[in-house]
């Protein structure tokens, strides 16, 4: 499956389940920072600084990529509260933060830098100075994610101990769930209840965030009906999307057999069976290819030997006088040699 490094504006208007999980984050950092000066480490292309700036003071964001802070700096951060700049995320975290920021939020940056350690150090130092600090990282192990940009791979187990030492610190987990909505025409709002909470089992979620600085009773009121309904309409379409593929492949796979194996053959079983057969005879064709090969060496060496004996025979006859005119004795001796040889 292909990923997707960056997150764009565009994507993010779509009604997707990515979208929607990335703003979901977003918007809970959003309320959990009203009226504060925001950092937003590793921005990317700008939209979570947008989403913060509804209610933070002010929101800087900070990204090492060029093309994707020039676009943010054009687009998102026309509005007045909201700057954004160049640097390296590890770098920008070893200066000194406690005059400029009240909270740090950095989401699905933490796994893209080449020095993990030295980023959570910096941003313990943070947390210990009184800065929030809410960030999350995904559960790829868990999901069996393969994301060649990720410099870090997190699990259960590593997301737990990269958020130890965090003053104040919790971890929360987030899942893509599913749910059911009955929409009437006309109506306003409607109440949301979460069912199954006592099964949720955060080895398998999706997401691990970090919130330390964060009074508890904020977080939970944060929390209450957060439940991101917005990706429902887009469910069903999903599944078709996913069922159209799934008969693409399967004919592609079946035009993919007939072509191996001809229209009369019965699919996997013959194309084992025809496997077989042709490793079997593969096999036979290399024991054959050996004994030719060890004759070959047994007639090489006679005719070594026998081209041998021939050079001592001329030798030998180039050093015994004999009257001529006949040379019938050495003629002889060669032309035995050459019998021999032919035969």
């Amino acid at each position: 499956m292909g990923v997707q490094e960056r997150l764009t504006l565009e994507a993010v208007a779509e009604p997707t389940l990515l979208a929607a999980e990335h703003i979901h984050r977003y918007e809970l950092a959003a309320s959990l920072c009203p009226d504060l000066r925001v950092l937003d480490l590793c921005c990317g292309s700008g939209y979570g600084a947008d989403i913060l700036a509804a209610g933070a003071a002010s929101v800087h964001g900070v990204d090492y990529d060029m093309a994707t802070i020039d676009l943010a700096a054009n687009t998102v951060g026309r509005a007045g509260s909201i700057t954004f700049e160049l640097a390296d995320a590890t770098a920008f975290l070893r200066q000194d933060l406690a005059g400029r920021f009240d909270a740090i939020v950095c989401f699905e940056g933490l796994e893209h830098l080449p020095d993990l350690e030295a980023t959570l150090a910096e941003l313990r130092r943070h947390a210990a100075a009184g800065i929030a600090v809410i960030a999350s990282v995904p559960n790829s192990r868990g999901t069996g994610e393969e994301n060649e940009f990720h410099l870090s791979d997190f699990g259960y187990t590593e997301a737990r101990a990269a958020f130890e030492g965090f003053p104040g610190g919790l971890i929360v987990h987030q899942y893509l769930a599913e749910g059911s909505v009955i929409v009437v025409d006309g109506a306003g709002d409607f109440d949301a209840r979460l069912h199954g909470l006592d099964r949720a089992e955060p080895p398998y979620a999706n997401h691990f965030l970090l919130v330390a600085g964060v009074p508890a009773d904020r977080l939970a009121d944060a929390h209450r009906g957060r439940m991101q309904l917005a990706v429902a309409p887009n469910y069903n379409r999903f599944m078709k999307s996913l069922e159209r593929a799934n008969t693409q492949l399967r004919r592609r796979n079946n035009a993919l057999t007939r072509s191996l194996l001809g229209k009369g053959d019965s699919a996997a079983p013959s194309y084992v069976k025809r496997t077989e057969e042709r490793l079997a005879e593969l096999a036979a064709r290399e024991v054959e290819v050996e004994e030719l090969r060890r004759e070959i060496d047994h007639r090489d060496r006679r005719i070594r030997r026998l081209e041998d004996q021939l050079e001592d025979a001329r030798a030998q006859a180039a050093r015994t006088p004999t009257p001529r005119p006949s040379g019938a004795g050495a003629r002889g001796l060669v032309a035995g040699v050459k019998r021999r040889l032919r035969g």
